[in-house]
């Protein structure tokens, strides 16, 4: 136990050495003002900027809050995320058929009525793109339409687009068609049949400047091709909405990025002058997905225009947009938009007032604060608002002759007795120790 005790305050007295240096704003090539609104609280919360996002390092890691003394604003990082609650079905295939247009039909079975708006279609086969009409029912006779025309796909063997999204629904039986493609001449064979009950919840989205600088038609690909510049890096796109002027359409669409066209590589030489070609860099593949529009039987009209990012997908600062056409007409592309989920701050509210935010730093370290223990959910807590200005240009960046005045410095007098104190308690514990020690020696 006083070992223990011993090894306590010599890590405490590590810490407060080590944590009582000023924070060096010479490594730091940026700035932003923060104002926190008025009123009472122990926290605050500002968003990132699109502007910090473009000058920070991708791991976020060089974000800084640094008060009017110089110290470090202790703050968690969290980002919102969207939430899915998903029930998922296994439904009986009480029959199989083919229809006189050599469609693959199944019967499904949920034994009682049940919810669901959304099924998952398995159908054989490495690159297709096959029709599919899911009717309901709820005593096996008498059918009703629910999807007159959807589409399930295969690129390949490893993108695979066989979800099909239904009106909500508590059918008992449902009835699933698949038709085989054009070129194919025997009817697809059905291997299975999920159902499920989906409820999203999206967290809040920011509009990103989106600016489209080409668009191709590869016309043996079969493919429309377009290219966008966000305009800055590294930032959390959570989602692209296409505007498609077309009133019907399935299509399977690619998104890739990067974040420039081209970079510079050595070229080796016998001489020692330093020469340099320009490569371009290849795409990096983000997501495979698939939109679509048309119309039920009771007229009302089903779409999916918007490309999901999930969050732990990388996105760029140029994206390019591949739509597979197929044997069908290029789509009519009105406009492309973009929106991301911003990462938030939340830190401590001082009484030093407000903090600057410092960002862009090559050498420093991810910030380990003990707040982050404290706040398990810090998205929840209550916080005031608070608002980060345009970065700008650090005024002290790689300038070491104007370094701040450490804290040590500015507190000599209270780091002194801060020390004499841990420096008596520990002679005390020491002291202790060795005669406990002597004492058992004695009895011995």
């Amino acid at each position: 136990m006083k070992k223990s005790r011993i090894l306590a305050i010599f890590v405490l007295l590590t810490a407060m050495v080590s944590g009582v240096f000023a924070f060096d704003l010479t490594e730091w090539k940026f700035k932003a003002d923060v104002t926190i609104e008025d009123g009472t609280g122990e926290y605050c919360r500002l968003t990132l900027t699109p502007d910090i996002y473009n000058a920070a390092r991708l791991d976020l890691g060089d974000i800084r809050l640094v008060d009017s003394h110089g110290e470090q604003v202790p703050y968690v990082l969290a980002k919102p995320q969207d939430t899915t609650e998903s029930l998922k079905y296994q439904p009986a295939i009480i029959n199989r058929s083919t229809n006189a247009e050599n469609a693959a039909m199944v019967t499904l079975d949920f034994r009682t009525k049940v919810v669901k708006n959304s099924i998952e279609v398995v159908t054989g086969g490495n690159n297709f793109r096959r029709a599919v009409k899911t009717e309901g029912s709820n005593d096996n006779v008498e059918f009703f339409t629910l999807v007159e025309q959807a589409y399930v796909f295969a690129i390949n063997h490893s993108r695979r687009f066989e979800q099909v999204d239904l009106p909500l629904n508590d059918y008992r039986y449902l009835r699933i068609s698949v038709w085989p493609m054009t070129t194919e001449e025997e009817s697809p064979v059905i291997d299975e049949v999920k159902a499920f009950k989906v409820k999203k919840k999206f967290a809040d989205r920011q509009p990103v400047e989106m600016v489209q600088v080409e668009h191709s038609e590869d016309e043996k690909g079969n493919s429309s091709v377009y290219v966008y510049d966000l305009t800055h890096r590294h930032l959390p796109i959570s989602e692209i909405e296409l505007d498609v002027a077309d009133d019907a359409f399935y299509r399977c669409v690619t998104l890739e990025g990067r974040d420039t066209a081209t970079r510079k590589v050595k070229i080796d030489s016998e001489d020692s002058r330093q020469r340099f070609k320009e490569v371009e860099v290849s795409w990096e593949s983000v997501i495979n997905d698939t939109i679509y529009r048309y119309t039920e039987a009771n007229g009302q009209k089903r779409e999916r225009v918007v490309l999901r990012v999930p969050s732990n997908r990388r996105c760029y600062r140029y994206l390019r947009i591949t739509i597979k056409n197929y044997d069908d007409k290029p789509l009519i592309i009105r406009s492309v938009s973009a929106r991301m989920i911003p990462h938030r701050i939340v830190f401590t509210a001082g009484d030093n007032g407000a903090p600057t935010l410092y960002v862009s730093s090559a050498k420093a370290a991810s910030p380990r604060y003990d707040l982050v223990h404290r706040l398990s959910k810090p998205l929840q807590v209550e916080a005031r608002p608070a608002i980060v200005s345009a970065i700008i240009d650090n005024p002290l960046f790689g300038k070491a002759e104007q370094k701040p005045v450490p804290w040590t410095e500015r507190h000599q007098v209270l780091l002194l007795i801060i020390m004499v104190v841990v420096a008596l308690v520990l002679a005390g514990l020491i002291l202790k120790s060795l005669k406990s020690i002597r004492s058992e020696r004695v009895q011995d």
